[in-house]
């Protein structure tokens, strides 16, 4: 029957659109691009929101790292004249680091109102 396989294919499309889940604070983690290369590669979303580079954060009283996400699932951060590179996942407002050297760390995340990014509390202003 026609009706209910349309039916079904409309809620099939209904599920898969959704936003970001909330962060803490009143932050939002905005709305999902996906990640990897192609249809082929069914990795999890990557909050759009996200994509980009970031300054900020509290290092010996002065704001001095840069944070880069890209949506592919990469990321670097610039820390004191550190990089460190890996790889990154978002799951909610929980956004896990897996560095290329070293363990991996998991951060509280969010967008706030005023468009900054927040990991564990502290603010980061969009970088370019």
């Amino acid at each position: 029957m026609l009706v209910p396989t349309v039916a079904l294919c409309a809620l099939l499309t209904l599920a898969g659109c959704g936003g970001g889940e909330g962060g803490a604070d009143g932050t939002s983690a905005g709305p999902g691009v996906p990640a990897g290369g192609g249809p082929a590669d069914q990795g999890p979303a990557i909050p759009a929101a996200l994509i980009g580079s970031w300054s900020g954060g509290i290092t010996d009283g002065f704001r001095s790292s840069v944070y880069s996400f890209n949506g592919d699932g990469s990321y670097s951060m610039d820390i004191k004249g550190v990089r460190i590179t890996g790889r990154f996942s978002v799951s909610g407002n929980q956004l896990t680091t897996y560095p290329d050297v070293g363990p991996g760390h998991t951060y509280q995340w969010g967008i706030g109102q005023d468009g900054y990014l927040y990991l564990d509390g502290e603010s980061y202003v969009p970088f370019n």
